[in-house]
């Protein structure tokens, strides 16, 4: 896939929602929210919320709706139109395993069937159902934690931000049922109308209201709240330098909301202003003023040439320079990719090869022999682009095209992702393939 494609990624998200950025981040909201109330039921502490050393942790989008989920009435982040029997268009490539969902939480498509002839169902994530069935399997499954995609620009629209905040609610209180940690990555994927403030004053919120920093999960580093800000200085994204520094000064030095650990979501080729990064020299020091670097490598190789390529010129280098800058380094895995349903392509055509796992796995075993201690998984539940690890069916409704885990589990990639994670810490020996017996998961 071509590095235009994978950096227009959230441009088609923008476009499915139709996302304004006209309000503020609390516009609608009811005082007596569920995410303005400090988490304060069953909490657990498995993982250690202080560090990010030795974690591999999922990006999670959580923006998928159905009708009467009590957000709308449309499969929001599904397709388009699939109200309408056989009028609809899918937008994601791979269909969740639903066994375990509660029937509750979940909503038939009109007019789609399995195999077996049964009414082919969805879920929301607006729903606490789901969201905590994810979480109970992070923690079977020995998986660390999250950083919870939130679309500024979502946040700030009225008809948007009560999902944003629902899903946001559901995912801090299953972190703390099952005793994973969680962080923001705030996105900056928008138009050209979005200013500074508007990610300001959702940081602002965040603290002031949600009051997140305060949350015994919300992982931490070096004595500072973590904040992924992913986004800045691609080329398709409007941001400036000067509005890069004003994002990186606020959240580093500001004296209220300041004080974190600013992690940058950046092109790969930030050292070098080549590839999808902006080439304006002023970028360079924005980049080297965050706290930590983590590469959106998700697409931009697709089998071993390309990932040893990538190596040479991008990882090892960066490493190099990250460590006398006394900077950290947060690499991404990415399982496979495909997303023909949501760019309207033939199937097959935009299609990254999941070889089994033997593909996501390698990159592990690559992260570790370069003594990298953190992973961003790209992602827990990206079926639209095909880059979901969680459970996933293999036999999808009949009709639409859909690809599958080519007949591996359905817990196949939960299952490399908590093994991947004992050999980024360390527990387990490196090895360059899929280890032989893979352990059970924990009930």
């Amino acid at each position: 896939m071509a590095a235009r494609d994978c950096v227009a990624r959230t441009l088609v998200r923008n476009c499915l929602l139709g996302v304004t950025i006209l309000a503020g981040p609390s516009a609608g909201l009811a005082d007596d929210a569920p995410w303005l109330v400090p988490y304060s039921g069953p909490s657990r502490d498995d993982i250690d919320a202080t560090t990010l050393d030795g974690k591999v942790l999922c990006g999670y989008q959580g923006w998928f709706n159905t009708p009467g989920d009590g957000w709308g009435n449309q499969f929001v982040h599904w397709g388009r139109g699939l109200e309408r029997p056989g009028k609809g268009q899918f937008t994601v490539d791979l269909w969740p395993e639903l066994s375990e969902y509660d029937p509750a939480d979940l909503t038939e498509v009109p007019g789609l069937k399995l195999a077996d002839g049964s009414p082919a169902r969805l879920y929301s994530a607006f729903r606490k159902g789901p969201v905590l069935l994810h979480t109970r399997w992070m923690r079977e499954y020995g998986i660390d934690g999250v950083f919870v995609s939130r679309f500024v620009g979502e946040a700030a629209d009225p008809g948007r931000s009560r999902h944003v905040n629902q899903v946001l609610a559901n995912l801090r209180e299953g972190c703390h049922r099952d005793g994973r940690v969680w962080a923001m990555m705030l996105d900056l994927s928008v138009g050209g109308r979005m200013r500074t403030q508007a990610v300001k004053d959702d940081w602002k919120f965040l603290c002031d209201r949600v009051k997140i920093r305060e949350d015994s999960r919300y992982l931490h580093h070096q004595g500072k709240p973590v904040v992924l800000l992913w986004g800045l200085g691609f080329k398709d994204r409007p941001w400036t330098p000067e509005q890069g520094e004003e994002l990186v000064r606020f959240f580093k030095d500001d004296p209220k909301y300041g004080g974190t650990y600013l992690i940058g979501g950046i092109d790969p080729h930030w050292r070098t202003l080549k590839g999808a990064s902006r080439p304006e020299p002023a970028w360079a020091a924005v980049y080297r003023s965050f706290d930590a670097i983590s590469p959106w490598d998700a697409g931009r190789y697709r089998d071993d040439a390309s990932m040893d390529h990538l190596r040479k010129e991008v990882w090892e280098p960066d490493l190099a320079e990250l460590k006398g800058l006394g900077k950290g380094y947060m690499s991404t895995a990415f399982p496979g990719f495909s997303w023909d349903n949501l760019m309207h392509r033939s199937p097959g055509a935009t299609r990254i090869e999941r070889r089994g796992g033997e593909f996501y796995w390698r990159q592990f075993a690559i992260f570790r022999e370069l003594g990298v201690r953190t992973v961003f998984v790209g992602m827990f539940d990206e079926v639209d682009e095909g880059t979901a690890i969680y459970k996933v069916t293999n036999k999808p409704p009949i009709g639409p095209y859909f690809l599958t885990y080519e007949g591996m589990p359905a817990d196949w990639y939960l299952r490399l992702t908590g093994a991947a994670s004992r050999m980024i810490r360390g527990d387990d020996p490196i090895s360059w393939t899929i280890p032989a017996n893979l352990e059970e998961p924990k009930r």
